[in-house]
């Protein structure tokens, strides 16, 4: 035979302060409480995570985009690992525009919206970043977008040499900056 344990209310049933119907009521207004409680926990995390996969997921990092949901690559694929912009000037002299000190934003930020949107020509969607980039190199020519690319390799990845994949002209820059 199992004894159930002792709690406070069958203390108090118990001594006669409650009355044993007074208890059970007791208890189930705790089971209650403690149902809406755990399903209002539940409520608000889904309603963030359904908050985060409208928009930009990259905004609201820790909950829509993770490693592991990245797409497969297979053996002789050419693997975009990362871009660098280079504003060029008149006499032909590349300049690299740093994320950092240039622009004042991290790698994935550098990567994912003004790399990425460059090499795309969508200049309308990286307009700020454009103006920065016109202050700090006010005579360039033109933006060159290289990708650093690796290969897959049976070996694993391998390092390839790295080429211009997009030229974005200084006048295309000015009539979005217009």
């Amino acid at each position: 035979m199992q004894v159930a344990p002792v709690t406070r209310y069958d203390i108090l049933a118990y001594t006669g302060l409650c009355s044993i119907a007074k208890v059970t009521e007791m208890r189930l207004q705790i089971e209650q409480y403690r149902f809406r409680l755990i399903s209002l926990i539940i409520i608000l995390v889904l309603g963030a995570q359904l908050v985060a996969s409208f928009g930009h997921a990259n905004r609201f990092f820790p909950f829509m985009w993770y490693p592991m949901y990245a797409e497969a690559h297979f053996e002789g694929e050419r693997i975009n690992v990362e871009h660098r912009i280079y504003a060029v000037t008149r006499d032909g002299r590349r300049h690299y525009v740093d994320p950092v000190s240039d622009l004042e934003i991290d790698f994935w930020r550098y990567e994912r919206r003004f790399a990425r949107p460059l090499r795309d020509h969508k200049l309308e969607n990286i307009r700020p970043i454009l103006e920065m980039v016109v202050d700090r190199y006010p005579t360039f020519t033109e933006l060159q977008v290289e990708d650093y690319p690796m290969i897959i390799t049976r070996e694993g990845p391998k390092p390839v040499p790295k080429r211009t994949i997009s030229v974005v002209r200084r006048e295309d820059v000015d009539e979005v900056l217009r």
